[in-house]
């Protein structure tokens, strides 16, 4: 799923009218699984140099890129924080961490190769989806265009709950970025669409 639409679901399933104390958390929790691979990518095009070819073939199935990868996709370890947080009463923090588990398992169904390792340290299981959300070759067309449903729909209630002009100018640019995306990557006027 992109990073965008893991935080307009986010917001539409865990987000409240009562509580706008938890939209921040919430969005931060969304973008926290893939805090990793943003900094990867900085790390391996800034720094490091490598050209994207290299990045995405190679580079980023090294074992130890993976596991830097798993640390921000762990389920267990989310969990647990989580626990921490209902614990001690922190519903602000308990709305971050269920955002990234929510990420995780939002994420499950629509990675095939580039899947994470969402049971580490627990188990180094990954979890090869049939659909994915980008790679044609493995009915992308279909687990973009789903994502697309959800998040417009989740768009629905979030633009309810919004109450700043920001907010819903963010939902808007967001929505149609999605759409964009999906006409672009999928549509009837791409060579080798299957519509």
């Amino acid at each position: 799923m992109q990073t965008q639409g893991h935080v307009i679901l986010n917001l539409g399933i865990l987000g409240r009218k009562e509580h706008p104390d938890w939209t921040w958390p919430i969005m931060l929790g969304a973008l926290y699984p893939d805090a990793g691979l943003y900094g990867f990518y900085a790390w391996t095009k800034l720094v490091l140099r490598l050209p994207d070819s290299q990045i995405w073939r190679t580079t980023y199935f090294q074992d130890d890129w993976q596991i830097f990868f798993s640390f921000f996709n762990s389920i267990p370890i989310a969990l647990v924080a989580l626990g921490i947080a209902l614990y001690y009463k922190r519903s602000a923090i308990a709305a971050f961490w269920g955002a990234a588990i929510l990420h995780c398992l939002e994420d499950f169904p629509l990675h095939h190769d580039d899947g994470y390792r969402h049971f580490w340290p627990l188990s180094n299981f990954r979890f090869e989806s049939p659909v994915s959300y980008w790679d044609s070759d493995h009915h992308a067309v279909w687990g973009a265009g789903i994502e697309l449903i959800l998040i417009l729909i989740s768009s629905v209630f979030v633009w309810r709950r919004t109450r700043s002009r920001w907010g819903k100018f963010w939902l808007i640019l967001f929505g149609t970025l999605y759409v964009v995306f999906y006409a672009w990557a999928f549509g009837p006027f791409r060579s080798g669409a299957p519509f």
